[in-house]
This record gives C-alpha cells, structure tokens and sequence, in this order.
C-alpha cells in the first residue's frame, strides 16, 4: 500500500524535481555544511520534495528500529550460547562423577558378590573374642552404609543430570527462537532497504540530492536524540533541586484534599532559566499536551499519566521532526534514558496524587495526604 501511494507522487515528484532542479541544486551542494544551513535547506524544500523526503526519513527510522532489534537480539544469542556452552560443562564434570561412583560402586557389588553373604557370615563367625566381633560386624555395617550412601549419591547425581540436561534442552529451544528471530528481522530490515532503494532509483537524477538531504537530516536526528536526552536528565534534576517551587502549584485545600493548578507558561519560565539547554515549552489543551523544541524543530504530543500514586508521566502518542511524523520505535528511542516527570513527593513530601485534569492553558489535580 504504502510503495503503491509513494510510487504514485513519485513519478510526479521527478517531474517536478526536472523542472526546478536548478533552483533546488542552488540551495543543496554535495558537500558537507554547517548545521545552521542544513536547517534553512529543510525548511525551505517545497511540499512535493517533502512528501518524499518524508517517505525515506520514515523508512530510515524503521531501518534504524531494525537495527536496534538485531543487535539486540545478538546480545541475547551470544548470551544464551554462553550460558549454553556453561551448562555443557557442568554436565560433563557431574557425569565424570557419576561414572566415577558408578564404577566404584560396581567394583564393591563384584566382591560382594564373589565372596557373598556366607562369607561375611564366617568372618563374624571366626571371631575369637567380643572384640573381634564387635569389630568384624561394625566393618561390615560400614560397608552396607558406604554402599547406601553411594547408592544414594548415584541417585541425587542422576536427578541433577536430568534437570541440567532440561535446562540444556530448553537454552537450546530459546537459542534457535532467537535465531529465528533474528532471521525474521534480518529480512524484513533488507526488505526496508530494499524499498529505500527503490525509492531513490525511481527519483533519477535527482537521486542524489535526495539522498544527500536524507544523510544530513539523520545526522540532525541522531544530534536531537543525544540532546533530548541531557533535557530530560536536566528536566528532572529541577525537580530535585526544588527550582520547582511550590507557589508554582497555586494549591487550595479543601480538608483533606488539595486541589491545584500549574499553568504551561509557569513551566516554560522555570525552564527559561536554565541555560545550558535549548528552549523547551508546554502547550496544555484539552486534546493533548505538546513539548516543544523549537530549536531543533521537534514537537512531540502526548498526555500526563498517574504513575505510583505520587508522579505525573508524561506519555508521548505522536511527534514529528522537521514536521516528518516519528515512529513509535522512534519516539521510545527519545525517551530511552527516562520520561518527562513531575514528582509531587519530592515537592509536598507524603501525598497521593488522586486525579489530573488538562484544559486550555493549564491543568488541574487532586492531591491528598498519604497516611498509609
């Protein structure tokens, strides 16, 4: 579905890059520019250079999701062969002791056997006095008990090489799960590639200047990435630091509740502040609360959840970067180090945070004390 839509505005796309390759290579040069100029070239493409722009940034995200996924799960198969490879072991050194007691204990059957109970029964027999009794039946008895105790070490060995063995089993199952695994997205990222290729042939000459628009917005990309995680950490740390003061929550009590209210804009002065950081605002509304990055022309929306009775979590259901949707794999990857909080424990202390509600400009919760 998606190559049938791309293909349709492509051909359409090539026309138009034909037509206006000129002006386009006036502000696109291949070579390598400061980051301010790869910017202005963004903002600048027309609609039609966008949609396909759009497309390959989009296929690129998934390639990169995919790429995760196979690292990911090579981890998990060089750990699982280890562990693989530890267990073998073990079950070999416990099967040397087995068969170690085993042959022990075949050798002490076969002179049992050879002299047999009679035997035994003369060498108590012969004894010359109490003494030598007394000393002939304990000998015996130890025999009968060390023959018990190596039947029974025998036992527990065979039990422990069973359940190894099982877990060798099972290791061996999850190994070539995960090879299969690995298989599926293996493909499915060549299958990714393959499209992006595709796309970029079908664009002709102007194959490169798409290609290299696409280089320099992964390369911005990949900066926001490293950058939106210092914001979150630095983001938290006000928190912790108490710059979020507690006026900035306009409380009123209504025993034994608390109801209070935190404006965007209230937000987005505290953060002002903070220098070392490009600006970041809150716009609250009913449909949702957006985070911006202006800057860096990241914009994310998403709504603020009720985690652990006492943090509101801020959870992302779209962005986009230079206006170019993110996908899901793409967004998690943002918030990989940590989420965007506000902790009221760490603010009021001992509370539950009861309900939060988001209108126009601000938003508005419940609070009351945790007596628990």
């Amino acid at each position: 579905m998606r190559m049938k839509k791309l293909f349709s505005f492509i051909v359409f796309a090539v026309i138009m890059t034909l037509i206006s390759a000129n002006t386009f290579l006036n502000h696109v040069s291949g070579q390598v520019q400061p980051i301010t100029e790869v910017e202005e070239k963004l903002q600048g493409i027309s609609d039609i250079e966008e949609a396909v722009l759009e497309d390959l940034f989009s296929l690129s995200q998934e390639i990169e999701e995919m790429e995760r996924q196979k690292d990911k799960i090579t981890f998990e198969i060089e750990q699982l062969r280890s562990e693989s490879e530890k267990l073998s072991e073990e079950i070999e050194v416990k099967q040397n002791i087995y068969n170690s007691q085993l042959n022990i204990l075949e050798k002490v059957l076969v002179s049992y056997q050879r002299r047999g109970p009679a035997s035994f029964l003369e060498t108590i027999l012969e004894s010359k006095n109490l003494s030598d009794f007394i000393q002939s039946l304990n000998i015996i008895r130890q025999i009968s008990r060390n023959t018990d105790e190596l039947l029974n070490e025998l036992e527990n060995s065979k039990r422990e090489l069973a359940l190894e063995n099982e877990k060798l089993v099972i290791k061996e199952q999850e190994l070539e799960k995960h090879m299969t695994k690995l298989e599926v997205t293996l493909n499915e990222m060549y299958i990714l590639k393959e499209e992006q290729e595709t796309i970029l042939d079908s664009l002709g000459e102007a194959r490169e200047i798409y290609q290299g628009e696409l280089e320099r917005l992964q390369k911005l990309w990949d900066e926001i990435k490293v950058l939106f995680s210092e914001i979150l950490v630095h983001f938290i740390k006000i928190v912790e630091r108490g710059e979020f003061p507690i006026e900035a929550l306009n409380l009123k009590i209504s025993f034994p509740k608390v109801s209070g209210t935190i404006y965007d804009q209230t937000l987005n002065d505290i953060l002002k502040d903070q220098q070392d950081l490009p600006e970041m605002e809150f716009l609250f509304s009913p449909e949702g609360i957006w985070v911006n990055v202006p800057e860096k022309h990241l914009s994310l929306r998403g709504v603020f959840k009720i985690e652990n009775k006492t943090v509101l979590q801020f959870e992302v259901e779209e962005g986009s970067f230079y206006d170019m949707p993110l996908t899901e794999a793409s967004i998690a990857e943002l918030f990989k180090n940590g989420s965007i909080v506000i902790d009221f424990e760490q603010i009021l202390g001992s509370v539950i945070l009861e309900s939060v509600e988001v209108f126009d400009g601000y938003l508005e919760f419940v609070i009351k004390p945790d007596f628990g």
